[in-house]
């Protein structure tokens, strides 16, 4: 059959896939108003829970999105806030470790959002609210047939799954979110590696009374080790129901028989219904099986997250095991590194090279994930795979906060880098390639955050006594023809004179900030070659 059909339709950055990636590609294009539309085979957002644990860095991004508090709301209507992560030999049984007792303690001073539980068939319908609010467009019951690219775009033959009516659409760009089985990533020609296969697993959705042997617990991931599962939980507050991730079932104790690996081949209701109770530990439990979902636990990154104008982000970039909840966070992240590129771009505000950023600085991102996820899965869920290979753990919010290295940042001047893939957020202290370090400033009265400050445009901050930084941003960004946002972080803002030492300037210091909230340059102080250090640097952010 003939791409040309009778009408063709045309928009900047045709998303493939709308499930949690997708819907986040398709927010934040919108909210930087780039016009974008979302195929999706589905008839609509999920319908299981599966991705359910929400980090900070997340957060933020729902916060810089306006939804942070209809995502809170929604949450903690079906789970209890702050939970914990541990481990237990059965549900009522003991507990084997306690791998993070809150996981929002102490985190108070590295962001004003909080980390929370909530499943994921709770969270699409609030992002494909907000999308379209913004103003993006979906079509569901839609599949990709087949696309081509050339130098000024991607034409993607679509095909309604119901009517078979087959239409040609034809974008600027295109972002692949079409998950760990990506037809795209394939027909790219891109490769995966890493740690490949490690199980064919089950999630079981299910209704059955845990309260009695939840005994009151605020637990928000249930990790589960016996002699006959391995696995995890995940329950509603009431503790009435939820599912539970099995990746190994069986006899444990025989590490001769590998079979236990691959639990989905021979999976049906009464198996589940066992797993369910061997892994609460009570073997007359009334159990009702609502769904199983057959998957498999693989832990391996693309080699390139970008061929040409496509772009692969979430699954279709990094699959990772559900171990540490990285995999829909490092997802989102994708999308939001990249949404305030495609729009500059797309407005000749940047040179095309700032897309190539995109790879340059998510492809370390999502590697370390992936890594880290397995690192978790190996520990705790199946140490008979061995340490071989596998990387040494890092705290989990040195993973939900990258660190960037790429044409786009401008170091500091004489800077030793130390190579590493993570940084601690704490120490990071405004290094270029870093989240902008959380501050509470005094505005209009209330008590907002540095991070509040970012989301649609560039932003220079300067320190007290750099007042004449201001003057030198509005010609810097007149003279490129890009809004540049400059607020002059005094002491009536900051009164207890947090925000120099917290983004590693002096008094009279600036910072350049990304649109994403990531620092693009920095300066200690102001000098008669400031605004030619600033113009530079503008330069450089912009790939120009």
């Amino acid at each position: 059959m003939s791409d040309v059909h009778k009408s063709v339709t045309e928009v900047p950055v045709l998303i493939i896939g709308g499930s949690m990636v997708g819907l986040g590609a398709a927010m934040f294009l919108a909210k930087h108003d780039v016009k974008c539309l979302s195929v999706e085979k589905h008839r609509g957002t999920a319908i299981h829970p599966r991705a359910g644990y929400f980090q900070l860095r997340m957060m933020e991004m729902m916060r810089d999105a306006g939804i942070e508090d209809r995502v809170r709301a929604a949450a903690l209507e079906l789970y209890e806030p702050d939970g914990a992560l541990n481990a237990v030999e059965t549900l009522a049984g003991k507990e084997i470790a306690n791998y993070i007792p809150n996981i929002n303690a102490g985190v108070a001073d590295v962001s004003p959002a909080r980390r929370l539980f909530m499943p994921q068939q709770v969270l699409e319908p609030i992002l494909l609210q907000r999308a379209r609010e913004f103003g993006a467009q979906f079509q569901y019951s839609t599949e990709l047939v087949r696309f081509s690219q050339d130098a000024d775009g991607v034409t993607a033959i679509v095909r309604d799954i119901d009517s078979l009516e087959e239409r040609t659409i034809r974008a600027k760009y295109m972002i692949s979110c079409d998950g760990n089985r990506s037809g795209v990533r394939d027909q790219l020609g891109v490769k995966m590696s890493g740690h490949g296969l490690l199980s064919r697993s089950v999630t079981i959705y299910f209704r059955a009374d845990c309260s009695k042997a939840l005994r009151g617990r605020n637990l928000g991931v249930i990790y589960v080790i016996n002699d006959k599962v391995s696995g995890f939980f995940r329950l509603e507050k009431t503790g009435l129901g939820g599912f539970l991730v099995i990746f190994l079932a069986g006899n444990l104790k025989d590490k001769s028989d590998t079979s236990f690996r691959f639990i989905a081949d021979n999976c049906d209701d009464a198996a589940a219904i066992q797993m369910v109770r061997d892994s609460v530990g009570d073997q007359e439990l009334r159990v009702h099986i609502e769904a199983i979902d057959k998957w498999r636990a693989v832990a391996d990154t693309a080699e390139t997250f970008q061929k040409g104008r496509i772009f692969l982000a979430g699954d279709a970039a990094h699959t990772m095991p559900p171990t540490g909840g990285f995999g829909g966070n490092t997802g989102v992240q994708d999308t939001h590194n990249l949404a305030w590129k495609l729009a500059m771009v797309l407005r000749g505000e940047a040179g095309p090279g700032l897309l190539d950023t995109y790879h340059e600085e998510r492809h370390p991102s999502g590697f370390q994930a992936t890594e880290q996820a397995y690192n978790r899965y190996v520990t705790r869920s199946d140490p008979s795979l061995g340490t071989e290979g596998m990387h040494g753990p890092i705290p989990d919010m040195h993973v939900e906060f990258n660190r960037y290295r790429s044409r786009a940042i401008t170091p500091d001047a004489g800077y030793q880098d130390d190579g590493k893939l993570d940084i601690d957020p704490r120490q990071a202290k405004g290094l270029p390639g870093t989240r902008g370090p959380h501050v509470d400033l005094t505005r209009g009265g209330k008590t907002i955050s540095t991070l509040d400050l970012f989301g649609r445009e560039f932003v220079l901050f300067a320190g007290p006594e750099g007042g004449a930084w201001l003057d030198a941003t509005k010609r810097v960004a007149q003279d490129n023809r890009i809004p540049i946002a400059a607020y002059h972080i005094d002491r009536a803002a900051d009164a207890a004179g947090a925000f120099a030492p917290a983004y590693g300037i002096g008094a009279s210091g600036a910072a350049l900030m990304r649109p994403d909230g990531y620092v693009a340059w920095r300066a200690q102080s102001h000098d008669s070659n400031a605004a030619v250090a600033l113009r530079k640097a503008v330069a450089t952010a912009l790939c120009r």
